[in-house]
């Protein structure tokens, strides 16, 4: 089953490449001690006939000052990791969109965004990074879930609300979906797990592009 296999493949990749969730650099200069270069999975020219494939990567210690850090989505792409705060997909195609998160805590969030919507049967196939990194091939590491617990399973999600497209993750995992946009524009994405600053944690990164939030352009 291709999906599978691309799941097992990223993970892989993932942990043969090493690659970092130490972030270093403002919000405009990024410093990437180590990337995933080259590894299956990240943005390449790409056939149109086959699925657009896009990985996206949580590190959870990017240097938002000199002296605090928070977690931050980016782009994996064969040169290093890009910024999330614009996002390009083609329209009536399928993607096949791969989450890495590498942050190491799960916080409360509204119910509504635990659940899997948007994708292909609105599921994801979801690895663990401990078990997996144990052995990678082994089919019982990864499970296909349509929602998680929405009070301590979940650590991000990724999530275009115009598009009606919600993917969970919890910490220390990988999720592999489906899904195709029948529609051309600009929407907003954002994480709805409040993994920021102040007592809300809606403050700092979940308000700040290329962090928890930013834009898909479909055209």
């Amino acid at each position: 089953m291709a999906f599978v296999a691309a799941l097992v493949i990223v993970f892989a990749a993932v942990v043969a490449a090493g690659l970092s969730s130490e972030v270093s650099g403002s919000q405009n200069t990024v410093t990437v001690t180590s990337t995933a270069a080259g590894s299956p999975g990240a943005a390449t020219a790409q056939n149109s006939s086959s699925p657009y494939e896009l990985t996206l990567v949580i590190t959870p210690n990017s240097a938002w000052n000199s002296t605090t850090t928070a977690p931050q989505f980016w782009v994996v792409t064969p040169t290093g990791l890009v910024s999330s705060a614009n996002i390009s997909l083609p329209a009536h195609r399928l993607i096949q969109l791969t989450v890495e998160d590498l942050d190491t805590g799960n916080d409360p969030l509204p119910a509504q965004y635990s659940q899997v919507t948007g994708t292909v049967g609105n599921t994801e196939m979801m690895m663990n990074l401990t078990a997996a990194s144990q052995n990678p091939t082994n089919s019982s590491n990864y499970s296909v879930v349509s929602s998680l617990d929405a009070q301590g399973q979940v650590s991000h999600t990724f999530t275009i609300p115009q598009l009606g497209i919600n993917i969970p993750s919890p910490a220390q995992s990988v999720e592999v979906v489906d899904f195709t946009i029948n529609q051309t524009g600009v929407f907003p994405w954002q994480c709805m797990d409040p993994c920021g600053f102040g007592p809300s944690g809606w403050l700092g990164p979940m308000s700040s592009a290329g962090w928890m939030q930013g834009s898909v352009t479909v055209t």
